[in-house]
């Protein structure tokens, strides 16, 4: 398949910030369920179907953040402009180490042998994504993800069920392995009652509380989210995550600090117990990390 190297429609993102530490540090052991790493495009050149360039956002720039606000893993999510080229992602997570996992979009023809590569790397799932360009059908998405079902892999979707409330139950009946919801489903902050919380309720999926810019009519705190992710947690405190969505893509007014993301889950999770259930517990059990004190 051709490649584009140069820019695309729209204009490039910008660039990560230099991050300020935050005022109050995430609980120790924290895990970003969701961030990604785009390298230079002579190296790593894009999907040409791809609707956004992003700026180069390296796994350094990202260790800045974690520094900054107390992350200890993380979660390197294989973004839409790469479509199926996941070597952005694995070389990030083989650079990383023991400390990170990765979610992969392996071409439908994929073998097991490069499969069982990726999973000694820290690939623990298989991304769908169908609000970006679709770059992987969701046929082919479930019967890798089925492949790799004995060695843990989840399937992590992203889709707009505010407008398709509908296609989560579709994608459950057929998945047969953990399904990870992206980005809160997209769904209205008025939302109190949808499938996706019913989903919650009975154990599943889980649900990645992240990228609350993407959803929110209002500026930072988004304090029109708060009854959405009460909803949310309440629904199972057990199968939520916490994701910062760095580099945060496809915001061109400009990109929320690390340091206020922080703060917005002590927000949102005033109390220790339930925070450290998100960002430290949960995540751990998911992507098979080992235990925290």
């Amino acid at each position: 398949m051709a490649r584009a190297t140069g820019p695309a429609p729209p204009d490039c993102d910008p660039p990560p910030r230099d991050p300020a530490p935050a005022t109050r540090p995430l609980p120790p052991g924290t895990c970003d369920a969701h961030f990604h790493v785009f390298g230079p495009q002579a190296r790593y050149p894009m999907d040409p179907r791809r609707n956004y360039t992003p700026h180069e956002s390296s796994l350094a720039d990202y260790r800045r953040v974690m520094s900054a606000v107390g992350i200890q893993r993380g979660v390197i999510v294989q973004p839409s402009v790469y479509g199926t080229d996941n070597r952005a992602t694995l070389d990030a997570l083989a650079a990383g180490g023991p400390a990170f996992r990765a979610i992969v979009v392996p071409a439908a023809d994929v073998t097991d042998d490069e499969l069982a590569r990726q999973h000694r790397l820290g690939v623990r799932g298989v991304r769908l994504n169908l609000h970006n360009p679709q770059m992987l059908g969701v046929d082919d998405a479930l019967s890798i993800v089925h492949r790799m079902a004995a060695q843990g892999w989840h399937l992590q979707v992203f889709m707009d069920l505010g407008r398709n409330p509908d296609a989560l139950g579709a994608l459950l009946a057929r998945a047969r392995v953990p399904v990870v919801v992206d980005h809160m489903g997209r769904l209205a902050p008025s939302t109190r009652a949808h499938p996706l919380l019913d989903a919650l309720r009975s154990g599943a999926c889980w649900v990645k509380l992240s990228a609350p810019y993407r959803l929110s009519a209002e500026r930072p705190p988004h304090a029109d989210l708060t009854d959405l992710v009460n909803a949310l947690a309440d629904a199972n405190p057990e199968r939520v995550l916490w994701g910062s969505d760095w580099p945060h893509t496809e915001l061109h007014d400009g990109t929320p600090a690390a340091a206020s993301l922080a703060a917005l889950v002590h927000t949102w999770f005033p109390e220790e117990a339930p925070r450290r259930q998100l960002c430290v517990s949960n995540p751990a059990r998911l992507y098979g990390y080992l235990s925290v004190a």
